[in-house]
C-alpha cells in the first residue's frame, strides 16, 4: 500500500477515537524538520471548496495553527497517531490552551506530501469533508511536521 493509500485520515465529529500507532513512523518523518505552518496553497484551496458551497471564507487563526502544529509534532516525536493527546487532552482543550475557546473540528492526517494531497484525501472522505464545509466555522489552523497533518476549525466566538 502506498503512503498516500495508507493515508490514515481520521476525523472528529463528538465521539471519541482510538489512539492508532501508524507503521514506520519514525521513518516516513524526517526527525530535523521543523514544524511548518499553513501556506497560501492550503488557505486557497479550502476556501475554493467552501466557496464553491456557497459557504464564507475562512480565515487562518494563529492560535488555532500553534494548537495544530503542537499536535503534530507531539504525535511525531511520540510515534502515535489520535485525536487524542498523549496526556488525553482533546482538540478543543488544546485550542483553549492557545488561546482560542471555540473549537469546532478537527482532521488529522498521515502521510501525504502536500497541501492539494491532503486537501483532496480530506474532502473525499465523508466526514473530513463535513468538517470543512462545516457552515458556522469562521477560523482554521493547519499544523505539519513532516507528513503528519493537523486541521482544526473554529467557530469565531
Amino acid at each position: 500500500m502506498s503512503k498516500a493509500g495508507f493515508a490514515v485520515v481520521m476525523m472528529f465529529v463528538f465521539s471519541g477515537c482510538q489512539t492508532v500507532t501508524p507503521p514506520n513512523v519514525a521513518q516516513m518523518v524526517d526527525p530535523p524538520q521543523a514544524a511548518v505552518n499553513a501556506g497560501a496553497t492550503f488557505f486557497a484551496l479550502i476556501n475554493q471548496e467552501r466557496s464553491a458551497r456557497g459557504l464564507r471564507s475562512l480565515s487562518a487563526n494563529a492560535g488555532l495553527a500553534a494548537a495544530a502544529r503542537d499536535h503534530a509534532q507531539d504525535m511525531v516525536s511520540n510515534n502515535y497517531f489520535s485525536h487524542d493527546g498523549r496526556n488525553g487532552s482533546s482538540f478543543s482543550q488544546r485550542a483553549r490552551a492557545a488561546g482560542y475557546t471555540c473549537a469546532a473540528a478537527e482532521n488529522i492526517a498521515f502521510g501525504q506530501t502536500s497541501e492539494a494531497e491532503v486537501m483532496t484525501e480530506w474532502m473525499n472522505s465523508s466526514g473530513h469533508r463535513r468538517n470543512i464545509l462545516l457552515s458556522d466555522a469562521r477560523d482554521y489552523g493547519l499544523g505539519r511536521v513532516g507528513n503528519m497533518w493537523v486541521l482544526m476549525m473554529g467557530r469565531g466566538c
